[in-house]
């Protein structure tokens, strides 16, 4: 039987146990905070209501049935760590969802590194802390990574795994197995601050933040900007593919024209950018930049990724109108 062990009954944990209850896993959710009992049946009751809610809007939106909610919810036990400890050695993977704080981290993780054999898979889901960082509070560092999912977790795909250095390769296989198993894209990145995604969304934020202080546009009109611009266009391809589309000289001079104008360092593009022109490896015109281009039909792949495109503007009403008479 497949279990999963999360440690920590907040919204990522709740939104984990759902992920994987939704794909048949066993969940058991653990408290890790010392309460007594009154304290720990109120935490109960609101972990349930909050389960129920949640799933009750995945209902509304069609992604499960309403037959599914009960099932679902038999399959998330909910326990205080007092009492479950010893169920510890039978999970598969057990996954940290604490607050956000070294402290109560390296807490945790001392305890369920400690509970543990070095066969079971101990993944963090922090989104600030480096996993070197927390490797050292780990019993078998070995075994310990970090694994950021990005919220609602019953929804996103990508789960961006971060291994620390002592992690073997055959644990980030297992995990990679895991992910895929429940329909999750997972990728590996190094230890550094912001990992992929919270490093491009912290500099795109506070552009955006900087955007409205200057009265450049509405809070509306921006927001507008990124759900039918810029977050439309990366719903079908990559920044470095976006690149190579239209070129990394193109990038360039956008890039010092912004940092002129601007009077701005943060617009200067980065060496390899510069490297790649001096190269003259500048995307698909020359077959060769960010990506290997030689063996891949750009006229084919072109279509296939407007056709993909033209699928979300139907999606979301806003396809071209097309008048032709």
């Amino acid at each position: 039987m497949n279990i999963i062990i999360i440690a920590g009954c907040g919204r990522m944990g709740q939104g984990i146990a759902i992920t994987y209850a939704l794909a048949g896993y066993q969940i058991q959710l653990i408290d890790m905070k010392e309460r007594n009992s009154k304290n720990f049946n109120l935490l109960l009751d609101q972990t349930i209501t909050k389960l129920n809610s949640t799933l009750n809007i995945l209902y509304n939106i069609k992604l499960i049935k309403k037959v599914h909610i009960k099932k679902i919810i038999k399959n998330i036990s909910i326990s205080h760590y007092s009492t479950s400890h010893k169920n510890l050695n039978f999970a598969d993977i057990i996954f940290e969802c604490v607050p956000e704080k070294v402290i109560i981290k390296k807490d945790t993780l001392k305890i369920l590194s400690e509970s543990t054999n070095k066969k079971i898979i101990i993944a963090s889901t922090t989104s600030t802390i480096l996993s070197n960082e927390l490797a050292k509070y780990v019993k078998f560092p070995e075994r310990f990574l970090n694994a950021h999912w990005l919220n609602p977790p019953y929804l996103m795909p990508l789960i961006e795994v971060s291994p620390c250095s002592e992690t073997k390769k055959k644990n980030i296989q297992r995990i990679f197995k895991s992910f895929i198993s429940i329909g999750k894209v997972p990728i590996k990145c190094k230890a550094s601050p912001g990992y992929i995604v919270p490093r491009i969304q912290t500099l795109a934020m506070n552009e955006a933040a900087r955007i409205y202080e200057e009265e450049i546009a509405t809070s509306n009109d921006i927001d507008k900007s990124i759900i039918y611009g810029f977050g439309l266009r990366f719903a079908v391809l990559g920044l470095l593919e976006f690149i190579d589309w239209g070129g990394i000289d193109t990038l360039n001079n956008a890039s010092s024209y912004m940092s002129k104008s601007m009077k701005n360092k943060r617009f200067e593009t980065p060496k390899i950018v510069k490297n790649h022109i001096k190269k003259n490896n500048l995307g698909m015109s020359t077959k060769s930049g960010f990506m290997n281009w030689k063996s891949i039909n750009i006229e084919n792949y072109q279509e296939e990724k407007l056709k993909k495109f033209v699928k979300i503007t139907e999606l979301l009403n806003i396809k071209p109108k097309i008048n032709i008479k």
